[in-house]
């Protein structure tokens, strides 16, 4: 029931819902969690749709209950003009006549938002530096049962393995950030807008849900009913009951791994090759991604790289080398060990130029080339649908004639690759991918007249210069650290 203009008694309606809907809404697990962090602040998101309002609403109505003081916060994508800042002013005077202090946040002007998953990694962004901030363990999200078969559909399509189809679950914890809770998790979409159509709550509706372009809500509205009427039942309930058994699966995998291989989790300099072949794939596959992760290796290891590792370890063949950014994993028939690639720390990246058509010799050793190239459909279709290896090659929509830079990082560089939550500094783009430090200054950058970086090896390239379907010349960038075995 959309709707934000007249005036609401919102303390009434809260307690208006809370009767309607009982003790029993919130999922127990997060239950638990709350009543944990009693005395303390939890951050609650809140757009301004059905399942938040649902959301906000009932943990307003038992905050003091938990002990909770709770914080709202709103981000604003700017997608739909004035009808944005109606949902944050809807939200402001939500929180305002419920007595709780917001956050408001608000896309820059000069961020770069073109996609659903751009947007997500902003709002998140947000939400984390509001939590950090405001001293918050916990944020608060309005996901309900429906959002499950919807996350595991997509995530299917990207070859997700038991972690990945068991979200959302009711409790995400982080070791850098806030926890994650999601209260409805047990709820259905249409249950929620059910009780607040009951008690007259307005919210909301964000426009864009109907845009069938954008995967989640063709998912929603078009092929899960197409699905549920084709199976006669609400495969929702399904999904939901599979999200819980996936879960408890990687719980239980995980404790094994831990049991079977403790030096896996212990910044261990080997492994014991016997042992993991010894062991189920998916035990052995567990303790190489915790390793590989404590030694900040992991963001060097696609998920098909990961594959043909853990093949290696079970195969035939005594002795095996695979390329981890710099470094190498060396199999030999008894261990698995991380041979580290003896950077010189004297060695510098010496700044130079290179032109359309070129390569250069770097002072690191490396090469890099730069080659304007004409896509066709093949070549356009492998770009866009990712099939590109970022850590060796990179296609610009740029003028090909255009002198480059390449350098190392300086302190205070900013970068915007495709798909990330806007510009920030290079050295953090660094630490979210566990590149080592002695790699850092070795590791190129390259850098346009106006000093705007175009892309770093590793990275997708920078968002102000994407290749679109429309795109026909292109620069394509291509990086080789050494040479390949």
């Amino acid at each position: 029931m959309p709707g934000r203009r007249r005036t609401i008694n919102w303390p009434l309606k809260v307690e208006q819902l809370k009767a309607r809907v009982g003790e029993d809404w919130m999922h127990p697990e997060v239950a638990r969690f709350l009543a944990e962090m009693s005395g303390q602040s939890l951050l609650v998101a809140c757009s301004g749709g059905a399942d938040s309002v649902y959301l906000l609403c009932l943990l307003s109505g038992c905050a003091d209950e938990f002990g909770l003081n709770l914080i709202v916060a709103h981000y604003n994508h700017r997608w739909r003009g004035l009808a944005s800042n109606a949902d944050a002013g809807f939200v402001d005077q939500l929180a305002g006549e419920l007595g709780l202090q917001i956050e408001h946040g608000v896309r820059p002007p000069k961020e770069a938002a073109f996609t659903e998953t751009t947007a997500r990694a902003l709002r998140l962004s947000f939400l984390r530096e509001v939590a950090e901030r405001r001293n918050c363990p916990a944020i608060a999200l309005g996901h309900q049962q429906d959002d499950i078969l919807e996350t595991q559909l997509i995530r299917l399509s990207r070859g997700a393995g038991a972690d990945g189809l068991a979200a959302p679950r009711p409790i995400s914890r982080f070791e850098l950030w806030a926890s994650h809770v999601r209260p409805l998790l047990e709820l259905s979409a249409a249950s929620i807008r059910e009780d607040l159509q009951a008690v007259s709550i307005p919210w909301c509706e964000d426009s864009s849900n109907t845009d069938l372009s954008i995967a989640r809500n063709a998912l929603r509205q078009e092929i899960i009913p197409a699905m549920s009427e084709l199976l006669a039942h609400d495969i929702h309930v399904g999904s939901a009951r599979s999200r819980k058994l996936l879960e408890e699966d990687a719980e239980a995998l995980d404790l094994l791994a831990r049991e079977q291989f403790p030096r896996a989790f212990s910044m261990s300099d080997r492994l014991d090759r016997s042992r993991l072949r010894a062991a189920p794939k998916a035990i052995a596959r567990r303790a190489l991604l915790a390793w590989l992760g404590d030694h900040d290796l992991l963001g060097s290891v696609s998920a098909n790289a990961m594959d043909l590792i853990l093949d290696a370890v079970y195969d035939s063949k005594d002795s095996n080398r695979f390329s981890v950014g710099v470094n190498y994993l060396v199999l030999d028939p008894d261990s698995m060990k991380i041979e580290w690639a003896e950077l010189d720390e004297r060695i510098v990246l010496e700044p130079t130029m290179i032109s359309p058509g070129d390569s250069a010799l770097l002072s690191t050793g490396a090469q890099l080339s730069s080659r304007p190239v004409i896509l066709d459909p093949q070549m356009s279709a492998a770009i866009l649908g990712g099939k590109i290896d970022q850590s060796r090659e990179a296609y610009l929509s740029l003028k090909p004639w255009e002198n480059l830079e390449i350098r190392s990082w300086e302190p205070g560089d900013r970068f915007s690759p495709i798909g990330a939550p806007g510009r920030k500094k290079v050295k953090d783009w660094f630490i979210d991918r566990h590149i080592p430090r002695k790699e850092r200054k070795q590791l190129p950058l390259v850098v346009d007249e106006s000093g705007e970086i175009l892309w770093i090896p590793g990275f997708p390239p920078a968002e102000a210069h994407k290749i679109s379907p429309s795109t026909k010349l292109a620069l394509r960038l291509t990086y080789q650290s050494r040479d390949p075995l």
